[in-house]
């Protein structure tokens, strides 16, 4: 595992968003997975300059971090008929919880575009890939905000 501070998380972010324009899309909406998602939907919505912002609950992991199969408890209620999305994640370990919303979003909004982001990725196991990502790792990694799910990372 390996643990990032608040500066080191910021600046990959920073990094995300800077791919983001510089590939030119220009999302609509920008939507948060949570929870993980959270902290980078916020700095990714500032930095590209997105005031739409949406999230929907997923979860894919037990409390004890095994993975499990994705589960979806909340769906915004909105058109985004013909808009371009932006689908947010801290991480994407094997792009199954990725996909899988992806083609939700797809077959209950028919936005126009869909592109997915996160922090990092797992080299080996994860496919598909999102759109951009800024790491790929073979490591587990700790984000600052998970400061309850890893105690002994943060004494």
């Amino acid at each position: 595992m390996k643990k990032l501070s608040w500066k080191q998380a910021e600046k990959l972010i920073e990094k995300l968003g800077g791919k983001i324009k510089k590939d030119r899309f220009k999302p609509d909406y920008i939507i948060g997975i949570t929870t993980g998602g959270l902290i980078p939907l916020y700095f990714l919505a500032k930095q590209l300059d997105i005031n739409n912002i949406l999230t929907i609950s997923a979860s894919s992991y037990e409390k004890n971090k095994r993975k499990k199969k994705t589960t979806i408890t909340y769906l915004p209620r909105i058109n985004l008929k013909n808009q371009r999305v932006l689908l947010v994640d801290e991480v994407a370990e094997t792009g199954k919880t990725l996909k899988k919303i992806t083609k939700v979003v797809i077959k209950k909004y028919k936005p126009r575009e869909i592109k997915t982001a996160t922090i990092a990725i797992h080299q080996e196991k994860c496919a598909p890939k999102p759109n951009y990502w800024i790491i790929a790792t073979r490591e587990w990694l700790v984000f600052p905000w998970e400061k309850k799910d890893f105690p002994e990372y943060f004494r």
